[in-house]
């Protein structure tokens, strides 16, 4: 009898085992996917690099200077100086111009006396078309400031298309950094503190 119970026991145990998958399974070939079975390409992902300023190349170059004109006063005497400087353009009926004041003003406080910041306020100076061209407004064309900012903000030299532009210039004279648009606090200052080093 105790042996009719354990082979019992046993057989019953073997279908159990053999109903839970407890014999390996048989290995399946692999399928071959046809043509139709393709799964389609993932779509191309462009990818995109954060550039804040896409079309200003950040070239060591002399700051321009017109053989013909000159530069305004504040800027020619820096030069002369070798006082490292940022240069501000902008516009006072943009929105922005107090967004960039502010960075520059908190990045200079910092940096007092090691940095000088010289403006120009476009829109006092200059008028722009729809095409972009700029002209010397009405009442200033005998301004020498006027033309001499025109001509520096032209497409022969800065090429200033747009506003806030700024541009910091080491004590050689040289533009090391130049943005359009709001500039960012902490790419500021690292200009900053490379010009002044």
């Amino acid at each position: 009898m105790r042996r009719l119970v354990a082979v019992l026991v046993v057989a019953l145990l073997a279908s159990l085992l053999v109903a839970c998958g407890g014999e390996p399974a048989a290995e399946q070939p692999a399928a071959t996917p046809g043509v139709g079975d393709a799964a389609p390409a993932p779509p191309a992902v462009e990818e995109v690099v954060a550039d804040r300023s896409p079309v200003e190349p950040h070239e060591f170059e002399p700051f321009p200077v017109d053989a013909e004109i000159g530069l305004p006063g504040a800027l020619q005497s820096r030069l002369d100086a070798g006082q490292p400087m940022i240069v501000v353009f902008y516009d006072s009926t943009q929105k922005t111009t107090d967004d960039q004041k502010d960075i520059v003003r908190g990045v200079t406080e910092t940096y007092r006396g090691l940095i000088d910041v010289v403006s120009f306020d476009l829109g006092t100076y200059v008028t722009q078309d729809a095409s972009g061209a700029m002209t010397v407004r009405e009442g200033l064309a005998q301004d020498e400031t006027a033309a001499q900012v025109l001509k520096l903000v032209g497409p022969d030299h800065l090429d200033v298309r747009f506003t806030p532009y700024v541009v910091v210039v080491d004590r050689q004279g040289y533009i090391t950094w130049r943005y359009r648009g709001i500039s960012d606090d902490k790419n500021l200052e690292r200009e900053v503190l490379r010009v002044t080093d």
